[in-house]
């Protein structure tokens, strides 16, 4: 099943003057068909999996995918709507003829004739990009789009796929679809707000395992695995399909060095993400153990009005770039007159990595909308005293911001 909002998909294509968009990044691929992108997409070439999606709502997403990984393909968009091409993976398929008395070989011919195998074939190394565009240029054929306006996934495409796929299809104008899909992907489909909610609660249910952990001596190792261990757990408990998770932990007044053992006084930075069905999450807090030095507590201070400055906008009828606004001036009004940062947070959704567009950053007129699900951020890196991070993961209501965890945010004196 698709996780692409269809309507909101046919709104942005055509802001960007786009009739169709075609994605290959693997990631997209599955957000656009529900099925997997094969093990091919593991080359990361354009080609290996393409989904076809149509501006008009009326005309269904197609595919391109691999033999190998076309019935799941045919299951999520039908059987008409996915056409293939071969990867180096021989299989047969002798199921229908089982109960003979052929043997192993004769019933492979049979298969084999039966799927349409021409004499002569021959796998690639791993799969032909030519092949796979030669069906894509079919499926555009097939929907009336040869000569439409197309966009791509370009931000993904290596330059060599992109000029191979020009001179084979040179009929379409071709486009970059980055900022449109961005702007599609913001917006979260049910299914993806439940992976994205289920991801959060197992990451704060490792933090509370972690932060149980924390006292003098121990080491920056111990309190991330007491993370790890209370986020499997959790996970087992709830029955969710945990695919991944991910710690950036740092002890000491070195953010970059990971820490040694735990002293009295040290700052404990905890940016933590889970995910479940490849969706990601991606929060943080901030403690000390025992009492925090003064300038711990300046700087926290500052981070949790930054916080609370940027939250006030991060909602219906305001702008991404009025969140950077507001905590940026919020972070200078508490003397930190220089402070600068690129984004305070991003969109969250399934890529290969937890920060994906638009960024609430100060080039970002992109409006705030229910249905988004971002990661709002105000973190401060100082050598000589710690890595400090306020970080949470948002669903966006018409009534605001739904935060997913329930940790306070403020500095937190452990011990």
């Amino acid at each position: 099943m698709s996780d692409i909002l269809r309507p909101r998909a046919q709104r942005l294509m055509a802001e960007h003057g786009l009739d169709a968009i075609v994605v290959a990044k693997p990631e997209s691929y599955t957000w656009a068909t529900g099925a997997p992108p094969g093990v091919a997409s593991f080359f990361r070439r354009a080609g290996s999996a393409l989904a076809l999606i149509p501006a008009d709502t009326g005309r269904p997403i197609s595919a391109v995918a691999t033999e190998l990984f076309a019935p799941p393909a045919r299951i999520a968009l039908g059987e008409g709507n996915v056409l293939t091409h071969p990867d180096w993976v021989e299989t047969a398929d002798i199921r229908p003829w089982a109960g003979s008395d052929d043997s192993a070989a004769q019933l492979t011919e049979r298969a084999w004739q039966a799927a349409g195998r021409a004499p002569g074939f021959a796998r690639p190394a791993a799969f032909d990009t030519r092949l796979a565009f030669a069906r894509l240029v079919e499926l555009l054929r097939r929907e009336g789009l040869l000569h439409a306006r197309i966009g791509l996934d370009l931000d993904y495409w290596p330059v060599a796929d992109f000029l191979q796929l020009q001179a084979q299809c040179p009929q379409p104008v071709w486009c970059d679809a980055s900022l449109a899909l961005a702007g599609i992907k913001a917006m979260k489909s049910s299914r993806e707000i439940a992976r994205l909610h289920a991801a959060a609660t197992l990451a704060e249910a490792g933090m509370r395992r972690a932060i149980e952990a924390v006292h003098e001596g121990t080491t920056r190792d111990a309190i991330a695995a007491a993370w790890k261990a209370g986020v499997a757990d959790a996970a087992a408990v709830r029955g969710d399909r945990l695919t991944g998770q991910w710690e950036y932990t740092t002890v000491g007044p070195t953010p970059w060095s990971g820490g040694g053992p735990v002293r009295r006084g040290d700052v404990i930075k905890f940016d933590v993400g889970c995910l479940v069905e490849g969706y990601s999450s991606d929060s943080g807090r901030t403690y000390t153990c025992g009492p925090a030095r003064p300038r711990a507590r300046e700087i926290m201070r500052a981070l949790c009005d930054a916080f609370a400055a940027g939250l006030e906008v991060l909602r219906p009828g305001h702008t991404m770039r009025e969140v950077h606004q507001r905590a940026t001036a919020a972070m200078q009004r508490a003397g930190f007159a220089r402070y600068t940062r690129g984004h305070f947070g991003h969109s969250l959704g399934h890529d290969t990595f937890c920060e994906v567009p638009p960024f609430i950053a100060a080039q970002a007129d992109l409006p705030i909308e229910p249905g988004m699900v971002l990661a709002f951020e105000t973190p401060f890196y100082v050598d000589g005293e710690g890595g400090f991070i306020i970080e949470d993961q948002f669903l966006i209501t018409d009534d605001g911001a739904q935060a997913a965890w329930s940790l306070e945010r403020e500095l937190v004196e452990l011990g």
